[in-house]
């Protein structure tokens, strides 16, 4: 009686799926419905809000890592590999959405330019977008991958790869996987050398982004530090 109830309620959620999409779903509703795929059989709800008690929301399941999805009650390698895979997919797509060649002007339009390059990035990472005289993007690189909480920006590099681009300018970005979008001071010190290390090789240093979670603060927008990037 029971997988009759299981099997039905399945087959109402596939077909609400099919008439209108993910519209009229809630959180847990649509980790229910994507779990069908992973767990073929019984009742997906419990772990559905399993998943997003512990992160939070969709967004937050899709960043999760492996091991931590695999923390999770009732969750096992195959619904951790789809729910993984999904959130790379999201960040693949992600980058594709905004192709090379895009012209970026603003500390906002770079900004929401790098920010599904990091979706659910565990580890910290230093990536580099390199424009031409025009500002358009030549190419966008990961330059240092770090641990989960520290990394360095690598001037040599970072320059070697500016200069590989043929880049005029660029903008350096990195993020903060568990902590705030705020320079440190050791950010803003690499930055004011990395400027200055650019500058010699005809390269200028439009911004310095940091990134966490969905948000992020660019240094050239901050008024203590607008005088790195004249």
């Amino acid at each position: 009686m029971a997988d009759q109830i299981h099997k039905d309620h399945r087959k109402r959620m596939k077909e609400q799926f099919m008439r209108g999409g993910i519209e009229h779903f809630n959180d847990h509703q649509l980790m229910e419905l994507l779990l069908f795929f992973a767990i073929p059989q019984g009742d997906t709800n419990p772990v559905a809000h399993a998943l997003i008690d512990r992160f939070g929301s969709v967004n937050g399941v899709l960043e999760a890592s492996l091991p931590q999805l695999l923390e999770v009650k009732g969750i096992g390698e195959h619904s951790a590999v789809l729910l993984s895979l999904c959130g790379q997919l999201v960040r693949r797509c992600g980058q594709e959405a905004r192709p090379v060649g895009v012209q970026l002007q603003t500390p906002e339009e770079f900004g929401q330019f790098l920010l599904p390059r990091f979706f659910g990035e565990q580890n910290e990472l230093v990536m580099l977008i390199s424009l031409n005289h025009r500002h358009e993007v030549l190419n966008c690189s990961v330059v240092t991958r770090g641990s989960v909480n520290a990394t360095e920006i690598n001037m040599r590099l970072v320059l070697q790869q500016a200069l590989f681009d043929n880049a005029t300018a660029a903008v350096i970005a990195h993020n903060h996987p568990s902590g705030h979008a705020l320079p440190s001071r050791a950010d803003i010190d690499n930055t004011v050398v990395l400027a200055d290390f650019l500058k010699t090789a005809g390269v200028k240093l439009l911004d310095h982004i940091i990134i966490a979670d969905n948000d992020f603060v660019s240094m050239k927008e901050t008024p203590t530090l607008r005088h790195i990037f004249k």
